[in-house]
């Protein structure tokens, strides 16, 4: 099923590629780069972008900002993954700020995120 990236989700990398689309577009209207001396790129060694708020959000970001190719390794997409269900449920905008049942978009991606990672845990 191709998806409005233009992706394929009858692989399994596909539909990881499908489930990156939702982090990327919340980060990207979550982290504030309006003082960034960078305009939002990040660099590891900056002393400012290790002490930034975002930083960590940024540094996932600057990295997956563009959906990944196809010859993306599986186990590269499950990294980011799972750290885009650490930054949601970390940031304040995940399922543990919500009711178990909550059904906003961001508990209803994590809820399937932490599905698949739980059934590909042997893919790390």
């Amino acid at each position: 099923m191709p998806t409005p990236t233009g992706q394929n989700t009858r692989t399994i990398a596909g539909y990881v590629v499908t489930l990156l689309e939702f982090p990327r577009w919340v980060i990207e209207h979550d982290v504030d780069f309006t003082d960034c001396h960078l305009g939002g790129g990040f660099e590891g060694q900056d002393s400012l972008c290790a002490s930034c708020l975002f930083g960590r959000a940024c540094c996932w970001l600057n990295r997956h900002r563009a959906a990944p190719s196809p010859s993306t390794p599986l186990v590269d997409l499950i990294d980011a993954l799972q750290t885009a269900v650490d930054y949601l449920r970390e940031s304040g905008t995940g399922h543990d700020t919500h009711q178990p049942d909550c059904e906003c978009d961001t508990c209803e991606w994590l809820r399937e995120a932490r599905g698949f990672l739980r059934t590909h845990r042997h893919h790390r």
